[in-house]
C-alpha cells in the first residue's frame, strides 16, 4: 500500500514518520528509506536538512540555505548533488526489493518541477510491491501531479498530518 503523508510546512510531517519508523522498530520490524529531518541553527531558524539513512541511522547533509553545496539550488537552499547520489542509491535497493516499509520524504517542486533530488528514482514508484508499504511525504498542492505520472491506478492513501493529529498515535495504527 502506498501511504501519501501531506500538511502545511512545517507541521510535523518528518516527525510524525519518524515516531511510526521508531513504532515499526519496537515491533521487530526493519524499515528503510531516506529521511530528510531539519538543521536548525542557533536561532533556531531552519537552515537545511539532512538525509537520515533510516536502516542503518547514517546521515550526512542534503541541503543548506547558509552554505553552498556542491549541487543546483532551489528557492533558499543548495543542494548536495553527493548526498543525493548516495540517497538515491538506497532508495533504488529497497524500492527494487527490499523490506516490508520503506519511506521517503520528501518529494516536492524540486522533483517534479526541477527533475532534480529524489527525481531519478521516481519511477520505481509504479512498480512497488503491492504487499510492502511505501510511505511518501508529498505536497498537497503536488499530489495530484504526482500521482498521475508515478503512481497511476495503483490503490493508494492520503493523510494529511496537522497540528491537531500529529502526536496521537491513534492515526499511525491506522496505517497499518
Amino acid at each position: 500500500m502506498i501511504t501519501i503523508i501531506t500538511g502545511s510546512r512545517g507541521v510535523g510531517k518528518t516527525t510524525f514518520l519518524l515516531k511510526l519508523i521508531d513504532e515499526l522498530k519496537n515491533k521487530g520490524k526493519h524499515p528503510s528509506g531516506i529521511m530528510t529531518p531539519a538543521i536548525y541553527n542557533g536561532d533556531n531558524e531552519k537552515v537545511g536538512f539532512y538525509a537520515l539513512n533510516v536502516a542503518s541511522g547514517d546521515q550526512w547533509e542534503l541541503g543548506r540555505s547558509d552554505k553552498h553545496l556542491d549541487g543546483t539550488s532551489y528557492g533558499p537552499f543548495y543542494f548536495s548533488e553527493r548526498g543525493f547520489i548516495k540517497a538515491n542509491k538506497i532508495l533504488e535497493q529497497v524500492l527494487s526489493k527490499g523490506p516490508e516499509d520503506v519511506f521517503l520524504d520528501e518529494i516536492g517542486p524540486l522533483e517534479l518541477e526541477k527533475r532534480y533530488g529524489f527525481s531519478p528514482i521516481l519511477p520505481l514508484i509504479h512498480n512497488f510491491g503491492i504487499n510492502r508499504n511505501l510511505y511518501l511525504v508529498i505536497r498537497q498542492s503536488l499530489i495530484y501531479e504526482f500521482v498521475s505520472r508515478f503512481i497511476g491506478k495503483k490503490e493508494y492513501r492520503v493523510i494529511e498530518v496537522t497540528l491537531e493529529n500529529r502526536n496521537e498515535i491513534e492515526i499511525i495504527n491506522q496505517m497499518y
